[in-house]
């Protein structure tokens, strides 16, 4: 009986124990289970940020109001964002920079293709997503040309189209052109009494833009022409008509000009000079000064003239002329923020330049004010360059030398460029004064290059000879002859604009035009042992 007993007692403890050990996993298997489920929840979580991240960077990509491709941190665009109780970090790659084994592979204006990373925490989990975009080329554009009420383009071989030079050009983005027209009344016997836009024979446009449709004619033409919403129409002619579409805008897309800013004054510490200021040969360095006469100044007139291969550098600063300014055979450089006010009085012509080269130091910007007239000739308006070649240093752009007739070939440049060295147009602005009569006068350019923006939103403008414009142009009236041209930088598009409102569409569907491949969805659990 006592062996029974003693192993009844064996027996009663080892089922406490199993119960025990049992009870002991049951409880740890509980926890196991729930930290289980908790840690997939936050997965889960993660991985639901992940995807709103990957749709936030879909729409900064998308989206014309933001500057992407340049406000970014070596690649990264967003870091250590705040989302829905949670983190993102979203970097980017440009593809064909990577496949091409360049030695930098961060966005810049060229992209259009990128691969998105995004990296989402939230309690503790991570997960990243990375996805293939192709950046759409339906976002909104300034207009390269506005033209108020007339545009006529009536020379021999006229272009119209994009900069070569600038990096955005690559993507061949849609060239827009705007105008009010909306009338034709006799316009085919006196067009200045009636509106709308004459594209003679001789006017030749882009043939590739991004986004071509073969089912849709009017994206597959390269240049398109908006008109406002509630006009009754717009009259297109010449020859070349057909080679633009022509596009009646959204109800609430606006396509008013915007107003001129007002000119500036001098201030503080300036020369003031109250006869001609005239420098003539050698060079010069300057500040702010004023030219006017001293007594009555709204009738007498005090030029200020840079003349026989003089080269003046104009420092930063506000400058005022009440006359006009004059340059003959000379050269004009730009160093820092320069503004440059011409009160003609009784001079007609405000700006009176031949044969003379304006060029600017890098970073440097230049404003104009004409209150007349301007008859600019056989000038250059560019970027100052200057390089070393052959052991020499070299000062000028090769395509100013070739300009005025001066290029020789060398190590540096076996040709002569076609176009300027890069910079942003907006660093050069043309603008009219408000001042009696003065919408009568016309502003003409002829034989010279002009790196910049030209806004004359109640003057006609004019086009002559070889000239060529790289940036972009607004004016009541804008005629151009013989073989001018005009070349448009769409890094113009981030940048204020000419009109009030939106601007247009270069056409298409957005979303469907946004391409995405996954690349790959989640972390690494290989990596993540």
């Amino acid at each position: 009986m006592r062996l029974e007993r003693g192993a009844a007692l064996m027996l009663a403890l080892f089922a406490t124990m199993v119960v025990g050990t049992t009870t002991l996993t049951f409880v740890a298997s509980r926890d196991t289970t729930t930290a289980i489920a908790r840690n997939a929840q936050a997965a889960a979580d993660a991985r639901t940020l992940a995807s709103s991240g990957m749709d936030l960077a879909k729409c900064i990509l998308r989206s014309s109001e933001t500057l992407w491709r340049r406000n970014h941190s070596n690649g990264t665009l967003l870091s250590g964002y705040s989302l829905d109780g949670g983190t993102v970090t979203v970097r980017l790659v440009d593809i064909v920079k990577r496949d091409a084994g360049a030695a930098t592979t961060v966005p810049d204006d060229t992209t259009t293709e990128v691969e998105v990373t995004v990296t989402s925490e939230r309690n503790g989990a991570t997960w990243t997503s990375v996805s293939d975009m192709s950046i759409p080329s339906v976002v909104k554009g300034e207009y390269a040309i506005f033209a108020n009420k007339i545009m006529i383009v009536g020379g021999s071989s006229n272009f119209i189209g994009r900069w070569p030079n600038a990096p955005m050009s690559a993507q061949k983005l849609r060239v827009n052109i705007g105008t009010q027209a909306d009338l034709a009344f006799l316009s085919n016997l006196f067009p200045w009494f009636g509106s709308g836009v004459w594209l003679q024979g001789g006017c030749r446009f882009e043939t590739e833009v991004a986004g071509a449709l073969p089912t849709d004619a009017d994206s597959m033409k390269s240049t398109w022409i908006y008109y406002p919403y509630a006009a009754s129409g717009l009259i297109v002619q010449g020859s070349a008509a057909g080679q633009v579409a022509a596009k009646r805008m959204d109800p609430e897309d606006s396509i008013r000009m915007v107003t001129p800013p007002a000119s500036p004054s001098v201030s503080g510490s300036f020369a003031n000079y109250t006869s001609n200021y005239v420098l003539s040969g050698g060079s010069h360095s300057v500040s702010s000064f004023r030219v006017r006469a001293l007594f009555l100044p709204q009738l007498f007139t005090r030029n200020f003239e840079v003349r026989n291969g003089a080269t003046v550098t104009l420092n930063s600063g506000t400058y005022e002329v009440w006359g006009s300014w004059v340059m003959r055979d000379s050269r004009v450089i730009i160093n820092g923020d320069v503004k440059f006010v011409v009160n003609p009085n009784l001079a007609l012509t405000g700006l009176d330049w031949r044969n003379s080269r304006v060029e600017l130091n890098a970073n440097s910007n230049l404003e104009i004010y004409n209150g007349y007239s301007m008859d600019v000739q056989s000038c250059w308006v560019g970027p100052r360059v200057t390089y070393v070649c052959e052991g020499q240093l070299r000062d000028g752009d090769p395509h100013a030398r070739n300009w005025f007739g001066q290029f020789t070939s060398d190590g540096c440049y076996g040709v002569a460029p076609s176009s300027p060295q890069y910079m942003e147009p907006w660093r050069v602005r043309f603008y009219p004064m408000r001042q009696f009569l003065s919408n009568f006068f016309l502003w003409d350019i002829r034989d010279t290059s002009v790196v910049g923006s030209l806004f004359l939103p109640t003057n006609p403008i004019r086009l002559f000879g070889r000239t060529q414009v790289y940036g972009r142009v607004a004016a009541n009236h804008l005629l151009i002859y013989d073989t001018a041209s005009f070349f448009y930088d769409h890094a113009l598009d981030l940048v204020t604009g000419f009109t009030e409102g939106r601007a247009p569409a270069r056409g298409g569907d957005p979303n469907d035009m946004f391409p995405v491949r996954m690349v790959r969805y989640g972390f690494d659990a290989e990596n993540a042992r």
